[in-house]
C-alpha cells in the first residue's frame, strides 16, 4: 500500500471520530472498522500509530478511542492564526475610519488578552499577547466576553462590584458594551462580539481613545465597532477569508 493510501485511510479514521456519533463516549475499533470499512486488525494498528502521535486517545476503561489532544492543539493554532489575519484587514479599516485605536481581545482565563492592536495612526497592525490588568466587569470587551458566555455570571460580577446588575442584559441584547469612564475617567470605549462559523462568541472588537475626544461621538463609534466585528464574524464563517 503507497503512502497516500494510508494516509488517506487515516483520515478516514480521523474523520469518523469527529462525527457527532463519537463525540460522547468515543468509538470503538469494530464501529471504526464498519465506518471506515477496514478490518478491526487494520484499524487497531492505525489506531496505535495515531495515538502514538497524540492524534486520538483511547479510553483504558471502556476501550474506546477519540480525537487526542494534539489535533485540538493544531485546530486551535489553526483558527487563531485565522482570526488575527483576518482581523488585521477590519481593524485597519475601522481605525482609519475613526481615527482611534483598534484591538482584537479575547479572554484567557480571568484576564482580557489583546492580540491584535491597530495605533489608528496609519502603523500597520500589531501582534502580541498584552494581558490587561483592568477587571473584567469595566472593561468593555471583559463584559462582551463574558456576557455571551455566562450572562448570569456578569450579572453576578457586577452586583458584587457595586455595579448594575443589569448591564449584563443589556450587553447582550444590544450586542455590544460601552464603557465611559467608569475604571478611568479619561477613557471611552466600545466592544462588540466576534462569532465563529458555528455561532459561538470567539474575541470581542475594541475601539477607544480619549474620553474628551471619544464621548462626543461615543454612539457613532460604537455603531462602527458592531460594523466592523458583524464583518469579521462574517469572514470568519467564508473558508475564502
Amino acid at each position: 500500500m503507497d503512502a497516500g493510501a494510508g494516509l488517506r485511510r487515516d483520515v478516514d479514521l480521523l474523520a469518523a471520530l469527529a462525527e457527532p456519533e463519537a463525540q460522547a463516549s468515543g468509538l470503538g475499533v469494530s464501529r471504526l472498522a464498519a465506518l471506515t470499512g477496514r478490518t478491526e486488525s487494520q484499524v487497531s494498528r492505525a489506531l496505535a500509530v495515531l495515538a502514538d502521535e497524540g492524534l486520538v486517545e483511547r479510553d483504558p476503561e471502556s476501550r474506546r478511542y477519540a480525537v487526542g489532544w494534539r489535533l485540538y492543539a493544531f485546530a486551535a493554532r489553526t483558527t487563531e492564526a485565522r482570526l488575527v489575519r483576518t482581523a488585521g484587514r477590519v481593524l485597519a479599516r475601522l481605525a482609519d475610519r475613526l481615527g482611534v485605536g483598534a484591538h482584537l481581545c479575547r479572554l484567557h482565563g480571568e484576564a482580557v488578552v489583546t492580540v491584535l492592536t491597530v495605533a489608528g495612526d496609519g502603523s500597520p497592525p500589531r501582534t502580541g499577547f498584552d494581558v490587561s490588568d483592568i477587571p473584567i466587569v469595566v472593561s468593555s470587551a471583559g463584559r462582551v466576553l463574558l456576557a455571551f458566555r455566562d450572562e448570569a455570571g456578569l450579572a453576578r460580577r457586577l452586583s458584587d462590584r457595586g455595579l448594575d446588575p443589569r448591564i449584563a442584559a443589556r450587553v447582550v441584547g444590544d450586542g455590544m458594551a460601552v464603557v465611559d469612564g467608569e475604571l478611568d475617567p479619561r477613557l471611552a470605549g466600545a466592544s462588540a462580539p466576534v462569532r465563529d462559523v458555528h455561532g459561538g462568541v470567539v474575541a470581542a472588537v475594541n475601539v477607544s481613545g480619549a474620553a474628551a475626544r471619544v464621548r462626543p461621538v461615543l454612539p457613532a463609534l460604537a455603531a462602527a465597532t458592531v460594523e466592523a466585528a458583524a464583518e469579521l464574524s462574517s469572514r470568519l464563517a467564508s473558508p475564502r477569508a
